[in-house]
Protein backbone atom coordinates (compact mmCIF):
# COMPACT_ATOMS: atom_id res chain seq x y z
CA UNK A 1 0.00 0.00 0.00
CA UNK A 2 1.34 3.44 -0.93
CA UNK A 3 2.34 5.59 2.08
CA UNK A 4 0.05 8.48 2.95
CA UNK A 5 -2.69 7.08 0.75
CA UNK A 6 -5.95 8.72 1.66
CA UNK A 7 -9.28 7.28 0.59
CA UNK A 8 -12.34 9.44 0.44
CA UNK A 9 -14.97 8.35 2.91
CA UNK A 10 -18.27 7.30 1.47
CA UNK A 11 -21.49 9.06 2.16
CA UNK A 12 -23.41 11.72 0.46
CA UNK A 13 -25.00 14.77 1.94
CA UNK A 14 -28.34 15.29 0.35
CA UNK A 15 -29.33 18.93 0.57
CA UNK A 16 -33.01 19.71 0.48
CA UNK A 17 -33.94 22.32 -2.07
CA UNK A 18 -35.15 25.42 -0.25
CA UNK A 19 -37.42 27.67 -2.29
CA UNK A 20 -37.04 31.12 -0.75
CA UNK A 21 -39.77 33.72 -0.98
CA UNK A 22 -38.92 36.92 -2.84
CA UNK A 23 -39.05 39.15 0.20
CA UNK A 24 -36.62 36.97 2.15
CA UNK A 25 -34.03 36.80 -0.62
CA UNK A 26 -33.25 40.50 -0.24
CA UNK A 27 -32.40 40.43 3.47
CA UNK A 28 -28.88 41.71 4.01
CA UNK A 29 -26.97 39.20 6.10
CA UNK A 30 -23.67 40.00 7.79
CA UNK A 31 -22.40 37.08 9.93
CA UNK A 32 -19.13 36.87 11.85
CA UNK A 33 -18.11 33.61 13.49
CA UNK A 34 -15.06 32.38 15.33
CA UNK A 35 -16.32 28.80 15.41
CA UNK A 36 -13.59 26.32 14.39
CA UNK A 37 -11.31 29.17 13.44
CA UNK A 38 -13.44 30.36 10.51
CA UNK A 39 -14.77 33.81 9.72
CA UNK A 40 -17.90 34.03 7.55
CA UNK A 41 -19.53 37.06 5.93
CA UNK A 42 -22.09 37.41 3.22
CA UNK A 43 -24.57 39.89 1.80
CA UNK A 44 -27.66 38.72 -0.09
CA UNK A 45 -29.41 40.49 -2.94
CA UNK A 46 -32.86 40.21 -4.45
CA UNK A 47 -33.20 38.45 -7.80
CA UNK A 48 -33.69 40.56 -10.95
CA UNK A 49 -37.18 41.90 -11.55
CA UNK A 50 -36.76 42.60 -15.27
CA UNK A 51 -34.41 42.23 -18.17
CA UNK A 52 -33.57 44.53 -21.06
CA UNK A 53 -33.29 43.18 -24.58
CA UNK A 54 -33.11 44.50 -28.16
CA UNK A 55 -30.71 47.22 -27.08
CA UNK A 56 -29.99 49.92 -29.64
CA UNK A 57 -27.67 52.92 -29.49
CA UNK A 58 -26.52 54.54 -26.25
CA UNK A 59 -27.91 52.78 -23.18
CA UNK A 60 -26.30 52.95 -19.73
CA UNK A 61 -27.03 51.62 -16.24
CA UNK A 62 -25.89 52.28 -12.69
CA UNK A 63 -26.18 50.13 -9.56
CA UNK A 64 -25.60 52.86 -7.02
CA UNK A 65 -25.79 56.17 -8.87
CA UNK A 66 -22.02 56.65 -8.67
CA UNK A 67 -20.89 55.26 -12.02
CA UNK A 68 -22.74 54.65 -15.28
CA UNK A 69 -21.78 51.66 -17.43
CA UNK A 70 -22.74 50.86 -21.02
CA UNK A 71 -25.34 48.17 -21.79
CA UNK A 72 -24.45 46.23 -24.95
CA UNK A 73 -26.33 42.94 -24.60
CA UNK A 74 -29.26 41.38 -22.72
CA UNK A 75 -29.13 42.86 -19.23
CA UNK A 76 -30.84 41.58 -16.07
CA UNK A 77 -32.07 44.43 -13.91
CA UNK A 78 -32.02 44.29 -10.11
CA UNK A 79 -33.81 46.52 -7.60
CA UNK A 80 -31.95 49.81 -7.22
CA UNK A 81 -30.69 49.93 -10.81
CA UNK A 82 -31.24 52.98 -13.00
CA UNK A 83 -31.24 52.91 -16.80
CA UNK A 84 -30.91 55.87 -19.14
CA UNK A 85 -30.89 56.14 -22.91
CA UNK A 86 -29.20 58.69 -25.16
CA UNK A 87 -30.57 60.48 -28.21
CA UNK A 88 -30.22 57.28 -30.27
CA UNK A 89 -30.83 54.78 -27.46
CA UNK A 90 -33.73 52.38 -26.92
CA UNK A 91 -34.57 48.91 -25.68
CA UNK A 92 -37.31 46.51 -24.60
CA UNK A 93 -37.95 45.75 -20.93
CA UNK A 94 -39.46 42.41 -19.92
CA UNK A 95 -40.92 42.04 -16.43
CA UNK A 96 -39.68 38.71 -15.06
CA UNK A 97 -42.77 38.18 -12.91
CA UNK A 98 -45.55 39.00 -15.36
CA UNK A 99 -43.77 38.41 -18.67
CA UNK A 100 -45.10 41.76 -19.93
CA UNK A 101 -42.89 44.01 -22.04
CA UNK A 102 -42.44 47.75 -22.38
CA UNK A 103 -40.52 49.81 -24.92
CA UNK A 104 -38.06 52.35 -23.53
CA UNK A 105 -37.53 55.30 -25.87
CA UNK A 106 -34.63 57.66 -26.43
CA UNK A 107 -33.56 60.33 -23.93
CA UNK A 108 -35.34 58.44 -21.15
CA UNK A 109 -34.54 57.26 -17.64
CA UNK A 110 -36.11 54.55 -15.48
CA UNK A 111 -35.57 53.20 -11.98
CA UNK A 112 -35.89 49.53 -11.06
CA UNK A 113 -37.75 48.82 -7.83
CA UNK A 114 -38.79 45.59 -6.13
CA UNK A 115 -42.26 46.18 -7.60
CA UNK A 116 -41.12 46.73 -11.19
CA UNK A 117 -40.11 49.60 -13.47
CA UNK A 118 -40.71 53.27 -12.61
CA UNK A 119 -40.35 55.97 -15.26
CA UNK A 120 -38.22 58.91 -14.14
CA UNK A 121 -38.29 60.87 -17.41
CA UNK A 122 -38.83 60.34 -21.12
CA UNK A 123 -40.92 57.66 -22.81
CA UNK A 124 -41.96 54.19 -21.65
CA UNK A 125 -44.86 52.38 -23.31
CA UNK A 126 -47.68 50.65 -21.45
CA UNK A 127 -47.08 46.97 -20.58
CA UNK A 128 -47.93 44.45 -23.30
CA UNK A 129 -48.27 40.68 -23.10
CA UNK A 130 -44.98 39.15 -24.20
CA UNK A 131 -44.41 35.58 -23.09
CA UNK A 132 -44.82 33.09 -20.28
CA UNK A 133 -42.84 34.29 -17.29
CA UNK A 134 -39.80 32.35 -16.09
CA UNK A 135 -39.74 34.37 -12.89
CA UNK A 136 -40.21 31.47 -10.48
CA UNK A 137 -37.32 29.43 -11.88
CA UNK A 138 -35.20 32.58 -12.06
CA UNK A 139 -35.98 33.43 -8.42
CA UNK A 140 -35.20 29.90 -7.29
CA UNK A 141 -31.88 29.84 -9.13
CA UNK A 142 -30.72 33.14 -7.66
CA UNK A 143 -31.88 32.09 -4.20
CA UNK A 144 -29.86 28.90 -4.45
CA UNK A 145 -26.82 30.72 -5.83
CA UNK A 146 -26.83 33.11 -2.86
CA UNK A 147 -26.03 30.18 -0.57
CA UNK A 148 -22.56 29.94 -2.09
CA UNK A 149 -21.54 33.59 -1.66
CA UNK A 150 -20.40 33.14 1.95
CA UNK A 151 -16.74 33.99 2.39
CA UNK A 152 -14.76 31.66 4.65
CA UNK A 153 -11.41 32.98 5.77
CA UNK A 154 -9.05 31.08 8.00
CA UNK A 155 -7.89 33.01 11.04
CA UNK A 156 -4.53 31.25 10.86
CA UNK A 157 -2.41 32.61 8.02
CA UNK A 158 -0.36 29.44 7.80
CA UNK A 159 -3.47 27.46 6.82
CA UNK A 160 -3.32 28.97 3.36
CA UNK A 161 0.00 27.20 2.84
CA UNK A 162 -1.42 23.74 3.52
CA UNK A 163 -2.44 21.86 0.39
CA UNK A 164 -5.63 19.83 0.43
CA UNK A 165 -4.84 16.78 -1.70
CA UNK A 166 -8.44 15.52 -1.76
CA UNK A 167 -9.43 16.49 -5.27
CA UNK A 168 -13.13 15.89 -5.83
CA UNK A 169 -14.87 15.92 -9.19
CA UNK A 170 -18.46 16.50 -10.21
CA UNK A 171 -20.27 13.16 -10.08
CA UNK A 172 -21.88 13.34 -13.52
CA UNK A 173 -21.22 15.68 -16.40
CA UNK A 174 -21.70 15.87 -20.16
CA UNK A 175 -18.95 16.63 -22.66
CA UNK A 176 -19.05 17.10 -26.44
CA UNK A 177 -16.76 17.67 -29.42
CA UNK A 178 -17.12 21.45 -28.95
CA UNK A 179 -16.78 21.27 -25.15
CA UNK A 180 -14.44 18.33 -24.47
CA UNK A 181 -12.71 19.46 -21.25
CA UNK A 182 -12.80 17.92 -17.80
CA UNK A 183 -11.79 20.30 -15.01
CA UNK A 184 -10.78 19.94 -11.38
CA UNK A 185 -9.13 21.95 -8.62
CA UNK A 186 -5.37 22.38 -8.76
CA UNK A 187 -4.63 20.99 -5.30
CA UNK A 188 -1.03 22.19 -4.94
CA UNK A 189 1.66 23.59 -7.29
CA UNK A 190 3.86 20.48 -7.04
CA UNK A 191 1.09 17.87 -7.39
CA UNK A 192 0.61 15.94 -10.61
CA UNK A 193 -2.45 13.91 -11.54
CA UNK A 194 -3.50 10.64 -13.05
CA UNK A 195 -6.78 10.69 -14.97
CA UNK A 196 -8.31 7.24 -15.39
CA UNK A 197 -11.09 6.86 -17.96
CA UNK A 198 -12.73 3.45 -18.31
CA UNK A 199 -9.65 1.92 -16.68
CA UNK A 200 -7.11 3.61 -19.00
CA UNK A 201 -4.70 6.00 -17.26
CA UNK A 202 -3.27 9.31 -18.50
CA UNK A 203 -0.61 11.12 -16.46
CA UNK A 204 -0.90 14.89 -16.25
CA UNK A 205 2.09 16.96 -15.17
CA UNK A 206 2.03 19.47 -12.32
CA UNK A 207 0.83 22.92 -13.35
CA UNK A 208 2.15 25.25 -10.68
CA UNK A 209 0.48 28.44 -11.93
CA UNK A 210 -2.87 27.07 -13.17
CA UNK A 211 -6.01 28.15 -11.29
CA UNK A 212 -7.62 24.85 -12.30
CA UNK A 213 -6.59 21.75 -14.21
CA UNK A 214 -8.22 21.35 -17.64
CA UNK A 215 -7.79 18.21 -19.67
CA UNK A 216 -9.21 17.78 -23.15
CA UNK A 217 -10.83 14.42 -23.89
CA UNK A 218 -10.60 12.95 -27.38
CA UNK A 219 -11.16 9.67 -29.18
CA UNK A 220 -14.22 8.80 -27.08
CA UNK A 221 -17.36 7.08 -28.31
CA UNK A 222 -20.77 8.63 -27.53
CA UNK A 223 -22.28 7.37 -24.30
CA UNK A 224 -21.40 7.08 -20.62
CA UNK A 225 -17.84 6.63 -19.34
CA UNK A 226 -16.33 6.31 -15.86
CA UNK A 227 -13.46 8.49 -14.68
CA UNK A 228 -11.52 9.48 -11.61
CA UNK A 229 -8.64 11.81 -10.76
CA UNK A 230 -5.79 10.53 -8.58
CA UNK A 231 -3.32 12.93 -6.97
CA UNK A 232 0.44 12.32 -6.89
CA UNK A 233 3.49 13.97 -5.38
CA UNK A 234 7.18 13.19 -5.93
CA UNK A 235 6.89 10.08 -3.75
CA UNK A 236 3.82 8.57 -5.36
CA UNK A 237 0.04 8.54 -5.03
CA UNK A 238 -1.37 10.59 -2.14
CA UNK A 239 -5.08 10.48 -2.92
CA UNK A 240 -7.50 8.14 -4.68
CA UNK A 241 -11.25 8.83 -4.62
CA UNK A 242 -13.30 5.93 -3.36
CA UNK A 243 -15.91 6.23 -6.10
CA UNK A 244 -15.53 6.98 -9.79
CA UNK A 245 -17.43 9.80 -11.45
CA UNK A 246 -19.06 9.56 -14.88
CA UNK A 247 -19.22 11.68 -17.98
CA UNK A 248 -21.50 11.37 -20.99
CA UNK A 249 -19.98 12.05 -24.38
CA UNK A 250 -22.63 13.79 -26.47
CA UNK A 251 -22.89 12.75 -30.11
CA UNK A 252 -22.35 15.25 -32.92
CA UNK A 253 -26.05 15.05 -33.83
CA UNK A 254 -27.20 15.85 -30.29
CA UNK A 255 -24.70 18.67 -30.06
CA UNK A 256 -26.12 20.27 -33.22
CA UNK A 257 -29.54 20.31 -31.58
CA UNK A 258 -28.06 22.00 -28.50
CA UNK A 259 -26.30 24.61 -30.64
CA UNK A 260 -29.58 25.37 -32.41
CA UNK A 261 -31.35 25.90 -29.09
CA UNK A 262 -28.53 28.09 -27.76
CA UNK A 263 -28.67 30.24 -30.91
CA UNK A 264 -32.39 30.78 -30.33
CA UNK A 265 -31.60 32.23 -26.88
CA UNK A 266 -29.55 35.01 -28.50
CA UNK A 267 -27.21 36.73 -26.01
CA UNK A 268 -29.13 35.93 -22.82
CA UNK A 269 -26.39 34.45 -20.64
CA UNK A 270 -28.82 33.31 -17.95
CA UNK A 271 -31.04 31.36 -20.35
CA UNK A 272 -28.02 29.91 -22.19
CA UNK A 273 -26.23 28.69 -19.08
CA UNK A 274 -29.45 27.42 -17.54
CA UNK A 275 -30.02 25.31 -20.66
CA UNK A 276 -26.43 24.03 -20.65
CA UNK A 277 -26.71 23.00 -17.01
CA UNK A 278 -29.99 21.21 -17.70
CA UNK A 279 -28.08 19.20 -20.32
CA UNK A 280 -25.26 18.43 -17.88
CA UNK A 281 -22.80 20.68 -19.74
CA UNK A 282 -21.39 22.23 -16.57
CA UNK A 283 -17.95 23.12 -17.94
CA UNK A 284 -19.54 24.78 -20.98
CA UNK A 285 -21.81 26.77 -18.64
CA UNK A 286 -18.83 27.82 -16.49
CA UNK A 287 -16.95 28.97 -19.58
CA UNK A 288 -19.97 30.98 -20.73
CA UNK A 289 -20.13 32.72 -17.34
CA UNK A 290 -16.39 33.41 -17.37
CA UNK A 291 -16.62 34.89 -20.87
CA UNK A 292 -19.55 37.04 -19.76
CA UNK A 293 -17.70 38.45 -16.74
CA UNK A 294 -14.59 39.01 -18.81
CA UNK A 295 -16.72 41.30 -20.99
CA UNK A 296 -18.90 42.64 -18.15
CA UNK A 297 -16.76 42.76 -14.97
CA UNK A 298 -19.08 45.38 -13.42
CA UNK A 299 -22.15 43.10 -13.45
CA UNK A 300 -21.62 42.00 -9.87
CA UNK A 301 -25.23 41.05 -9.15
CA UNK A 302 -25.00 38.18 -11.65
CA UNK A 303 -21.78 36.91 -10.06
CA UNK A 304 -23.47 34.41 -7.68
CA UNK A 305 -24.30 32.30 -10.73
CA UNK A 306 -20.60 31.94 -11.56
CA UNK A 307 -19.88 31.18 -7.89
CA UNK A 308 -22.49 28.41 -7.96
CA UNK A 309 -20.97 27.08 -11.19
CA UNK A 310 -17.58 26.78 -9.48
CA UNK A 311 -19.29 25.04 -6.56
CA UNK A 312 -20.97 22.53 -8.87
CA UNK A 313 -17.60 21.69 -10.42
CA UNK A 314 -15.90 21.37 -7.00
CA UNK A 315 -13.55 24.27 -7.80
CA UNK A 316 -13.55 25.46 -4.21
CA UNK A 317 -10.58 27.81 -4.55
CA UNK A 318 -12.18 29.70 -7.44
CA UNK A 319 -15.54 29.70 -5.66
CA UNK A 320 -14.05 31.39 -2.60
CA UNK A 321 -12.04 33.86 -4.67
CA UNK A 322 -15.14 34.90 -6.63
CA UNK A 323 -17.23 35.12 -3.44
CA UNK A 324 -14.68 37.51 -1.91
CA UNK A 325 -14.86 39.72 -5.00
CA UNK A 326 -18.66 39.64 -4.97
CA UNK A 327 -18.90 40.66 -1.30
CA UNK A 328 -16.21 43.33 -1.63
CA UNK A 329 -18.14 45.03 -4.44
CA UNK A 330 -21.40 44.83 -2.47
CA UNK A 331 -19.74 46.42 0.55
CA UNK A 332 -18.52 49.26 -1.68
CA UNK A 333 -22.04 49.79 -3.02
CA UNK A 334 -23.51 49.99 0.45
Amino acid sequence: MVDNLQVEKSGQIIEGEIVMKLKTIGIVVMTASLLLGLSQTTIAREPPVAKMVQIEGQVEYTRNGKRWNPVRRTKYLFPGYKIKTGANGSGKLINQQTGESQELGSDSEIEVTIDGIALVSGNLTEPQSESVSVFQSLMNKFAKAQRYTTVRRSLTSNDDKVCDNKVRTIRKISLSPAHPDLVWRNACPEFSYRLIIDGAATDISAQSTSEMIRHTISGIEPGEHSYRVEVLDKDGTVYIPRKDSTFVWVSGKDEKEMVSTLDSLNDDVFMQTNYLEEKGMYVAAMDAYRDYFSENPDDNDMRPLLIQSYNDLKLTNLKQSEARLYNAVLEEDY
